[in-house]
């Protein structure tokens, strides 16, 4: 260590950027979207299909919030069992259950227990109060109003030809 510094400030000091970049909870998503990635990357066109029609099966909230980060860790592995119980055909049960397998424990369950900190966010499955649906929805519909209440935009056609903006003209070489 350099003269004056105490050892191991810097093996700190990165730490807590690491986890304040990464906290537990969004590399759990991570590490739930990686098995997810693993799967989706071993089956064929038939159980693609299936899996897709399970998973916009779910109440809109889960998948649009799995898709947008808003899920906690423990969210997803709600989801993912929601759509393997209740929203895929019954025959691709087994197959997907024969495919995670090879990527459930390295991909998944090891690093989603290495993360530390709780296991079950405050606001589970959400990340954040704020995206609870009942919330969430609330605040789509406030602002859905303010846009209609908002004036229109007029558009530059409409505009008199004194206000419209000139055509710009590019020199082409050739």
């Amino acid at each position: 260590a350099p003269a004056g510094e105490r050892p191991g400030v810097l093996a700190e000091l990165s730490d807590a950027a690491w986890a304040a970049t990464w906290p537990a909870d969004d590399r759990r998503q991570r590490d739930f979207m990686h098995f997810g990635f693993e799967l989706l990357c071993v089956l064929n066109p038939r159980e693609l299909r299936d899996f897709f029609t399970g998973f916009f099966r779910l109440p809109d909230a889960l998948w649009e919030h799995f898709l947008s980060w808003r899920l906690s860790g423990a969210g997803h592995v709600y989801m993912g069992g929601l759509v393997w119980w209740a929203c895929i055909p019954k025959r691709f049960m087994l197959p997907m259950l024969v495919k995670s397998l090879p990527h459930l424990l390295d991909k998944l369950v090891l690093p989603f227990a290495a993360r530390g900190g709780p296991l079950v966010a405050e606001h589970s499955p959400y990340t954040e109060a704020r995206w609870r649906p009942d919330a969430y929805y609330a605040y789509l519909d406030e602002l859905r109003a303010g846009l209609d209440a908002a004036p229109a935009a007029v558009p530059a056609e409409a505009l008199p030809a004194e206000d419209a903006p000139a055509p710009k003209a590019e020199v082409v070489a050739r």
